[in-house]
């Protein structure tokens, strides 16, 4: 599995700050990870996105991408069921 990880930088970086989320994992598997959410401490993030990477692996990238968004507009973030499993893998 081939995955690049990144400080993220302009529109990602403006999106994590604006949610208050750590990092992103685009469809393209790329992790975009907030500045100061870079480092040792932040691990259990990092495992967390490579989750994501993971089911992005199994279902392909369009399909990941419309159930996640299905998934956010019918449960919503806190409840959606990719992140419950990327939180209950990773324990962040």
């Amino acid at each position: 599995m081939q995955v690049k990880v990144q400080e993220a930088k302009g529109i990602y970086s403006w999106f994590l700050y604006k949610f208050n989320y750590g990092a992103i994992t685009m469809p393209w598997k790329t992790v975009h990870i907030r500045s100061d959410r870079i480092g040792l401490q932040y691990k259990k993030l990092l495992e967390h996105e490579l989750v994501h990477v993971d089911q992005i692996n199994k279902l392909g990238a369009i399909r990941w991408t419309l159930t996640y968004f299905y998934y956010q507009l019918r449960y919503g973030y806190a409840n959606n069921p990719f992140e419950l499993e990327a939180t209950r893998k990773s324990g962040w």
